[in-house]
């Protein structure tokens, strides 16, 4: 009996993780999403760093940089501008390049999500997507 009280508590417990796990994929934007569909893509070049503390083990920072060539670029371009309501936006342009950010928080996370484009609106040369996601402490 108590191996099956223990069972069930362990089920419970992997259920809630699963439930969890499955509310913060679907918090991710449309940014997140192609950065992982692109890091795969031969064309792009992906770099992705943990910041961890060393006491905890937990994750403090993570940082993600994601090189793709111009054709991609505007696509992600596209992805900024339709995500720009869900946090605060900013654009520049110096010369041949622009930069687009876009920083999102909640309770738990600050995420700073930027891209850089080299070349003119209609003909990017390349884009560079970086994001920031930072731990808040509890």
């Amino acid at each position: 009996m108590k191996d099956m009280i223990t069972f069930a508590k362990y089920l419970i417990l992997l259920l809630l993780l699963s439930f969890g796990g499955t509310m913060s994929a679907g918090a991710q934007n449309s940014i997140d999403k192609m950065v992982e569909n692109y890091s795969t893509v031969g064309s792009s070049k992906f770099t992705s760093v943990v910041e961890r503390d060393p006491e905890t083990r937990q994750v403090q920072k993570v940082v993600k940089v994601l090189q793709v060539p111009g054709h991609q670029a505007a696509q992600f371009r596209n992805a900024f501008i339709s995500e720009k309501e869900t946090g605060t936006f900013t654009q520049q342009q110096q010369g041949d390049e622009q930069t687009l950010t876009l920083t999102c928080e909640t309770p738990q996370q600050a995420r700073i999500y930027m891209l850089r484009l080299s070349g003119r609106h209609t003909h990017y040369h390349s884009g560079k997507v970086t994001i920031i996601v930072k731990m808040k402490r509890r």
